[in-house]
């Protein structure tokens, strides 16, 4: 059995880190467009290609602004990148039952290796997959397909968003949503949450009870 995670809002805790990135990248290259609260929280989730074009720039302006997103992300990250409390326990907890753990998350490989590296968790994940790396973004269940092909096993579904569960709905894998980053229950349930946990490190209670 594989477990897989989404890595933002799920593993991490990056809506600070996200939220002041966007925040400093359209004082600065996009000082016209306005913004509320809720478009921050919005933007927590998605590709950021989708998120460029969802708030009105073609493809060679979303391009460009992914590239100073990055950088700006780079400078900001060790300032506002956080884990979840018993991240690290609960991973180690997993680790020595034997599950096999990996990452699928809609960041490009490069940004998840550098969040997990800087929190120093990188050492519990056998593969990790970015949205670099597939044709189609979450909700497409073509990244899970991909690892469970890679390890030829099964697989759950971890994540915080409705587009998690949706992307679990999708490859017919079982769907595990948690309300840490803020998430309502019922969004997770309408995506198609088999289980909803509060917290991520409640994680080894529930596969525990499922006998999984």
């Amino acid at each position: 059995m594989i477990l897989l995670f989404d890595l933002d809002g799920t593993i991490l805790d990056t809506y600070a880190l996200i939220r002041e990135t966007f925040i400093e990248l359209f004082k600065r290259f996009l000082p016209s467009y306005e913004y509320t609260e809720d478009d921050l929280r919005s933007f927590f989730g998605p590709s950021l290609y989708d998120t460029f074009k969802r708030i009105g720039c073609n493809e060679e302006k979303s391009k460009e602004l992914f590239i100073k997103y990055r950088k700006i992300n780079k400078t900001l990250q060790s300032k506002y990148l956080k884990l979840f409390p018993n991240t690290e326990c609960f991973l180690e907890d997993l680790k020595s039952k034997g599950y096999k753990m990996a990452i699928f998350s809609n960041k490009v490989h490069e940004a998840i290796m550098s969040g997990l590296i800087e929190k120093g968790i990188d050492k519990y994940f056998l593969y990790v997959l970015g949205v670099d790396e597939v044709n189609y973004p979450k909700p497409n269940p073509q990244g899970i397909e991909i690892v469970k092909n890679r390890f030829k096993d099964e697989c759950i579904y971890i994540g915080d968003t409705k587009s998690d569960m949706l992307t679990a709905k999708n490859a017919g894998v079982l769907a595990i949503g948690t309300t840490q980053a803020g998430s309502k229950k019922e969004d997770l349930i309408d995506g198609g949450a088999d289980y909803v946990i509060e917290k991520i490190s409640d994680l080894p209670k529930l596969l525990e009870v499922l006998k999984i």
